[in-house]
């Protein structure tokens, strides 16, 4: 079954979400929580025209280029959080 995942930026108010998902699976966390830990990296490389080449890699960059300092959070599209790794994977 598919749950979209999304970024979310907790540093403004409301939380702004990402307009695409991060991923469309519970698989995909692990990927995702490896891309906000490499968050300096990836925002690095998006500056210098480097992006990643992957359907749902690409927006969790571009989220991460506009929100370089803020505090990310992993949300599905019902509102969960799955920043944590949780018993859900």
């Amino acid at each position: 079954m598919s749950t979209y995942m999304y970024l979310e930026c907790h540093s403004h108010t409301p939380p702004l979400c990402a307009e695409h998902e991060s991923g469309q699976h519970y698989y995909d966390l692990p990927q995702i929580r490896d891309d906000l830990a490499a968050r300096k990296e990836l925002v690095e490389a998006a500056r210098q025209g480097a992006w990643v080449d992957d359907y749902f890699r690409r927006p969790t960059q571009a989220f991460l280029v506009a929100h370089p300092d803020c505090e990310i959070r992993i949300v599905d599209e019902y509102g969960i959080d799955h920043t944590e790794p949780g018993d859900d994977e």
